[in-house]
């Protein structure tokens, strides 16, 4: 009986000394969980730029500029942005969609922390002369809080492209975690149709994102809830004017100081 009590003894013994091993394991599962999932709101397009050939125009090159909104920090790995208004619709060279790599090495992989801006250039260096202009940002570390990856130029971030993504007059942006009907995370139409399900879409007036224009959202306050509810057109503003444009920068009259955490 001593002997079987010593067993026993010893064995509750090594529950309790695994158990904050378990503990530990478990957090650290969570806290990779938390930079996977995905709600309503945790990253948004927060400003398209539609370029036109005219010099009255912007003509600055098609970009799509996403804002991350989730305290803990999200990875877009194996996302997808696209102009495609279904899930069946033909890449070419006026619609398409590209993939964000989740190969090693890819900035991707990464969690970007709430308040970075994401610039995505969708025109190519070689055919747009101020794209040409841009350079590649993928550093965390470096105080901008921004990062810039092109479609057609950033082959180690973007791994694979499907026609292109070429915005029109008439046209759709959707931002999709997975390449399903319901991946849509966020989506923005003008003009044109969405058939993407999983949010819900903002539906701009043609002339706000016509060939020429730059379109960003000015939330009603400073909260990160008023940075999220980026779908009523209302708090959507536009302007034909090169200057009003701000890729990969804080929007024309917006505040984000509460948006982007102080580093300590």
């Amino acid at each position: 009986r001593m002997d079987g009590a010593l067993r026993l003894n010893s064995h509750r013994r090594r529950k309790l000394m695994n158990r904050p091993f378990f503990i530990f394991l478990i957090a650290i599962l969570l806290g990779s969980m938390g930079a996977w999932a995905q709600s309503d709101g945790d990253v948004i397009m927060n400003e398209i730029g539609n370029s036109g050939t005219t010099k009255s125009a912007y003509a600055g090159g098609d970009f799509v500029e996403l804002l991350v909104l989730k305290p803990e920090g999200i990875r877009l790995a194996g996302w997808y942005l696209a102009d495609l208004s279904t899930l069946s619709g033909t890449a070419k060279e006026t619609e398409g969609r590209v993939r964000f790599s989740d190969a090693e090495g890819s900035i991707f992989r990464e969690t970007f922390p709430q308040g970075t801006y994401i610039l995505v250039w969708l025109s190519s260096k070689d055919s747009v002369a101020e794209v040409a202009k841009q350079k590649e940002d993928v550093a965390l570390n470096d105080g901008n809080n921004r990062i810039v990856v092109f479609a057609c130029n950033s082959p180690k971030h973007i791994d694979s492209r499907e026609g292109y993504t070429n915005l029109t007059g008439k046209d759709n942006l959707v931002l999709l975690k997975s390449w399903t009907r319901d991946g849509a995370v966020d989506a923005v139409v003008w003009g044109g149709t969405s058939k993407w399900t999983g949010c819900q879409p903002t539906e701009l007036p043609i002339e706000a994102l016509a060939n020429g224009a730059v379109a960003w959202f000015v939330p009603r306050g400073k909260t990160i809830p008023d940075f999220r509810d980026n779908q009523d057109p209302k708090c959507w503003k536009s302007s034909t004017d090169a200057n009003d444009a701000t890729p990969g920068r804080t929007n024309k009259g917006v505040d984000d100081t509460l948006v982007i955490p102080k580093r300590e």
